[in-house]
């Protein structure tokens, strides 16, 4: 649904790439034939290589800022949660303290 959400988003002779990790859900014959048909190219990370994904700077803020010590009642407050996050950090995007913990990714 994510991909199609996407797709949606531009024009479709506009070629699209997706950076994806090696989870074997995303090397689904379905996905890669959805790829084609849509002008999208998957690329994936090398393996052990999660830092070259440039979402992964994002992850330590969102464990720090909204899971730790939490315990919500429920998926739909834990959703609630990340998406009350991510509006706060679209808005602060020069935040110290989020900059800081962004620059936490380990590089191996």
């Amino acid at each position: 649904r994510f991909l199609k959400v996407l797709r949606r988003r531009y024009h479709r002779s506009e070629r699209l790439y997706i950076i994806l990790d090696n989870f074997s859900p995303h090397k689904h014959e379905r996905v890669r034939n959805w790829a084609v048909e849509n002008n999208v190219e998957l690329v994936y990370t090398p393996t052990h290589a999660s830092w070259l994904n440039r979402i992964e700077c994002h992850f330590g803020p969102l464990r720090k800022f909204v899971l730790s010590g939490s315990n919500h009642e429920d998926h739909k407050a834990l959703a609630d949660a990340i998406r009350a996050y991510i509006r706060w950090r679209n808005k602060h995007r020069r935040n110290a303290s989020l900059l800081r913990e962004q620059k936490k990714i380990k590089v191996a």
